[in-house]
């Protein structure tokens, strides 16, 4: 049993410690209005070394990205990919832990894709 425990407590040390290392970067970007222009974003965005997971909101214009803490996403890079889409970056806000679900129905406005194939 204290086997056991002591498993466990490792466990729950581990994954805190990977939450910790995650951070949340919401994107606020003008000129997302259909499934297309999310699909060229995050594909745009995949190519950025540090991306995990990526959710978009065609309500709010916000792409949520989430990543390494020490993932640099610099803000003249953001605002050319996103205008060599055609769209406008507005900025962007960052929060210590990683809040996408990576099982958001399909039939909502959110749009997640964690790399797997659909």
């Amino acid at each position: 049993m204290k086997n056991l425990l002591i498993l466990i407590g490792a466990a729950l040390a581990l994954v805190s410690a990977h939450a910790e290392e995650q951070a949340q970067y919401d994107l606020r970007i003008d000129g997302i209005t259909c499934p297309f222009c999310v699909a060229t974003s995050e594909q745009a965005l995949r190519e950025i070394d540090g991306i995990e997971l990526i959710s978009s909101n065609l309500e709010t214009g916000i792409i949520s990205v989430c990543g390494a803490s020490s993932l640099s996403l610099d803000e003249t890079q953001l605002t050319k990919l996103f205008r060599n889409k055609g769209f406008t970056y507005r900025g962007l806000t960052q929060a210590n832990v990683c809040s996408i679900d990576e099982t958001v129905d399909e039939h909502t406005n959110d749009h997640t894709n964690n790399d797997s194939e659909e």
